[in-house]
């Protein structure tokens, strides 16, 4: 029932269509069975593709509706747990309720996103370790671990040392487990033959190429992607990192967790109790040390709760336990945290995406009145990931040559756009990323610049106009005329819809508009 509630409560917050960040890398790479950014993510892709046939809602949509059912059924392994270690029916519902209710957890049901099915399948080797123990914790616990690493490898390894101590913990471990367990493990992360198949099947769908064992291991590790998308220089530093941790966590109310599991291990020294006492802080430490060298380390990052809400979902089971060692006092703390469930829901906007269209209608303005056959160059991954949905998929403005700066480094848009560029005298270069206006000489076609800052002398003497969103190359001749007002409009309405009731809550929509409103000096 509780999982059902939740699963209600996600469907009704939902994200209507695609989303900002990687949501329409995942969908499309779903539709074309192709492969998505690194680390490939082949473990959710196939689900979703499965998702993808109900006739319900777009493509977009039903993915979310795999990430609201992750985030639902996780009320399963959560109740096992508290079960597990002696607590009440009562309790079970107050976990997964306070677990799964909460802004972290919900962000990732909302969204067509991989960390609803990551949170499933770590909670359920958890809940396996503690309650089985022998032969098959091991083959279950190694098997749902392999799994896990087909959809969010960093994830997983993180957890992994957590659950290995849990196991040894738990007793009765042989050579037998061991063998059992590489078996599993081995057939769980069998669904990374998926890459190399793949990129020989569909090569301009197949992010990095994976055909050769290189290539393979370098989308595995997400080393050209990380190379591509962050420049070290702009990283924050491991202490500012930490800081942002640390903040999401109080948030979070991880001290409460901490203190009240304190109460838990106090009461029983059962060995369930105790095995998740001594993981967990090893398992939390893991799950923040994922984050900590990123340059995508803000508060109000959704990945980065993502991250985060795995860690602190595995303590609640024994919160929950503790809070009935009260005494007195219990009725009224479960109150108060029942009371905090509620206000959740009716606080966290931020987790709310229903009738939210804003990155569809952001990326499809792009083009506004573009003329036929023009060169598009995107800019930022939300406008990227946006257009690999739009046109690799619904077709939108198939007559357009879309050039996505920030995949310029990957080898798939080289093998898509190398021919079209050539037909239109427009070479495919290093430089096409990092200077673009200085290598449009022998460009044949209308070109449209998604700007940034560095392209901002450009506009200024005129080798650049203003278009809508995007910014005309003047080189050509009868190329961006001046602006007409329907674009100037146009690009007002946009930014103020992206200041709008449903903007206020969806956080990288007011990223999105903070950088367009500096950039183009629109208030």
């Amino acid at each position: 029932m509780l999982a059902g509630l939740l699963f209600a409560l996600a469907l009704a917050r939902a994200a209507p269509s695609i989303g900002w960040l990687d949501s329409g890398n995942l969908v499309a790479s779903a539709f074309w069975l192709g492969i998505a950014h690194p680390p490939g993510e082949p473990g959710w892709l196939a689900p979703a593709r499965v998702a993808q046939l109900l006739p319900i809602g777009d493509l977009a949509f039903r993915c979310t509706l795999l990430s609201a059912a992750c985030v639902a059924a996780c009320a399963w392994p959560l109740c096992s747990m508290v079960r597990t270690l002696g607590g009440s029916r009562r309790s079970e519902y107050l976990a997964g309720a306070l677990a799964l209710v909460g802004t972290s957890a919900q962000l990732q049901a909302v969204r067509a996103e991989v960390y609803g099915l990551t949170l499933l399948l770590l909670l359920l080797a958890l809940a396996a370790v503690l309650r089985w123990g022998g032969l098959r914790a091991s083959a279950s616990l190694a098997f749902l671990l392999g799994l896990g690493a087909g959809v969010h490898p960093l994830l997983c390894a993180a957890a992994a040392p957590a659950l290995l101590v849990a196991r040894f913990l738990r007793g009765g471990f042989g050579r037998r487990d061991v063998i059992a367990g590489a078996v599993a493990g081995l057939s769980g992360f069998a669904v990374y033959a998926w890459l190399p198949l793949r990129a020989l099947a569909r090569p301009e769908r197949a992010w990095g190429s994976p055909d050769s064992p290189a290539r393979f291991l370098d989308v595995l590790l997400a080393r050209t992607f990380a190379r591509n998308f962050g420049d070290a220089a702009e990283a924050t530093s491991l202490l500012d990192n930490l800081g942002v941790v640390l903040q999401v966590g109080v948030l979070g109310l991880l001290p409460l967790w901490v203190v009240l599991a304190g109460f838990a291990l106090r009461r029983s020294a059962a060995p369930p109790v105790r095995i998740l006492a001594i993981v967990w802080p090893l398992w939390w430490l893991g799950n923040a040390l994922t984050v900590l060298t990123q340059n995508k380390v803000f508060a109000s990052n959704p990945d980065l709760h993502g991250y985060l809400v795995v860690g602190v979902a595995a303590l609640v089971p024994l919160a929950v336990v503790g809070v009935e060692t009260l005494g007195g006092a219990r009725r009224a703390v479960e109150a108060a945290l029942w009371m905090g469930c509620a206000l959740l829901l009716w606080g966290s906007g931020s987790a709310d995406r229903s009738g939210n269209h804003l990155a569809r209608r952001y990326a499809t303005e792009l083009s506004a009145q573009l003329p036929p056959g023009a060169v598009l160059m995107t800019s930022g991954n939300d406008a990227a990931f946006a257009w690999l949905h739009l046109q690799g998929v619904e077709r939108r403005r198939a007559d357009l040559i879309v050039v996505h700066r920030v995949l310029l480094g990957h080898s798939q848009e080289e093998r898509r756009l190398a021919g079209p560029l050539a037909d239109v005298g427009l070479t495919w270069q290093p430089g096409l990323r990092s200077a673009p206006t200085e290598h449009l000489a022998g460009l044949r076609r209308p070109f449209y610049l998604e700007l940034r800052e560095p392209e901002l002398p450009a506009l200024a003497d005129g080798r650049l106009l203003r278009h809508g969103l995007v910014a005309g190359w003047r080189g050509v001749p009868g190329v961006a005329p001046p602006e007409p007002p329907s674009l100037v409009a146009l690009r007002e309405g946009t930014l103020a819809e992206l200041a709008s009731p449903v903007a206020a809550r969806d956080a990288q929509a007011a990223l999105v508009r903070g950088y367009y409103s500096e950039l183009w000096g629109t208030p």
